[in-house]
């Protein structure tokens, strides 16, 4: 690999981080990223680096970041439920009446955003006009029987996620996860992000074909995941996507013309960092979350073995990932989400500190890059 040339700004005390981001290109295989840290409201870290299909990476560069979608959704949903427009602890058919069918009566919104609720995969092959549409997609969820009694066990819900979680949201306040984050996130913070895009939007950089793998036993646990119908499914949806090529498939119009709140957020490192930093302290005069409601997220939901496919060593609070031994951020009190292909964005509401990852360049397994950059953060603090 070679040196990339890194530019932005980095504040006195975090130069580890540049250099943790610059042995990303020399060691890790990056070709294109961005890592931003704030601190007490402030960008303290700004920098980018890199080449992509469409030419030199910038700071305001778009991408896919697949589940980081699932942080930012759990930031919507909590800001409702901080106004009181929802309890995570009621069922979730006191807002959405038709999901009490099949054994869900009983089900709470924090069984869906903790990913306890038994509803992995859809059971109705979807098209990407069901997709469109939005209502097909959660009548069909409403509908099915869970594979677990909700709350007894977990599983990764890959994609249902944003769906369950945003239709509580649309049924408790009318607005649906892209219109909530427009309105009460992206528009008063000054963010570039939305779920989905256009492809042809000048800001937007395609994701390149992922790095090598070169851990058997990662690649082993992951063809073992994959081979596990539910899994599969979870993904692809029926059929609609090919898992095998998903970081090529989310550059088509096929995932960027739709919602899909666990999966195709489209944005910078500049504004995921930003997101994060009001989720723990006011950013030029905007908070999106108190620290009673950031507290109780905390707390962890979900780990340990799975219903189905392996254990990755991965914890979950209310819709966010938890600092575990496969993504431990900068340590316990950590919360955010990572995606496929390496990217990650998280916060720590003691020391007020925020960071976000952006890649062109998916990683193969292992994938240190965003563990890295980290570990340095966390030796700044």
């Amino acid at each position: 690999m070679t040196a990339a040339q890194v530019q932005g700004h980095v504040s006195t005390g975090f130069e580890p981080v540049a250099d943790a981001f610059a042995d990303n290109f020399r060691l890790r295989g990056d070709t294109a990223a961005s890592c931003v840290v704030y601190a007490q409201g402030r960008p303290v870290v700004d920098i980018w680096a890199g080449q992509t299909a469409r030419g030199g990476w910038t700071p305001d560069a778009r991408t896919v970041m697949f589940s980081v979608s699932k942080g930012v959704t759990a930031v919507c949903l909590l800001m409702a439920a901080e106004r009181g427009l929802i309890d995570v602890d009621a069922p979730v058919a006191k807002y959405w009446p038709e999901f009490a069918e099949n054994g869900k009566e009983a089900t709470t919104v924090r069984h869906l955003l903790s990913h306890r609720a038994g509803l992995v995969a859809p059971e109705a092959d979807l098209t990407l006009e069901d997709l469109r549409a939005w209502d097909p997609v959660a009548d069909t969820l409403a509908r099915q029987a869970p594979v677990w009694t909700p709350g007894t066990a977990y599983a990764y819900h890959a994609l249902t996620f944003g769906w369950l979680a945003g239709e509580v949201l649309r049924r408790a306040t009318g607005l649906r996860p892209g219109q909530w984050l427009r309105e009460h996130i992206a528009d008063p913070l000054g963010l570039t992000m939305t779920y989905g895009a256009d492809p042809a939007s000048a800001d937007f950089h395609p994701l390149a074909d992922p790095l090598p793998s070169t851990d058997p036993e990662a690649i082993a646990m992951m063809a073992e995941a994959l081979a596990a119908p539910m899994v599969e499914r979870s993904i692809s949806l029926g059929g609609l996507y090919d898992v095998a090529r998903l970081t090529q498939v989310a550059n088509t119009k096929a995932w960027l013309s739709v919602e899909i709140p666990a999966g195709n957020l489209v944005t910078d490192a500049r504004s995921l960092a930003r997101l994060y930093a009001a989720t723990v302290g006011e950013v030029d005069g905007v908070r999106l979350l108190g620290p009673d409601i950031v507290r109780d997220a905390l707390v962890v939901r979900s780990e340990g073995r799975p219903f189905v496919g392996p254990d990755a060593n991965s914890g979950w609070g209310t819709g966010f990932m938890t600092s575990s031994g496969h993504r431990p951020m900068i340590g316990p009190g950590s919360f955010g989400h990572d995606g496929l292909g390496g990217c990650l964005g998280f916060a720590h509401l003691e020391s007020g500190v925020a960071f976000a990852y952006q890649t062109a360049q998916p990683g193969g397994l292992p994938d240190d890059r965003a563990n890295a950059l980290s570990r340095a953060l966390r030796d700044c603090l």
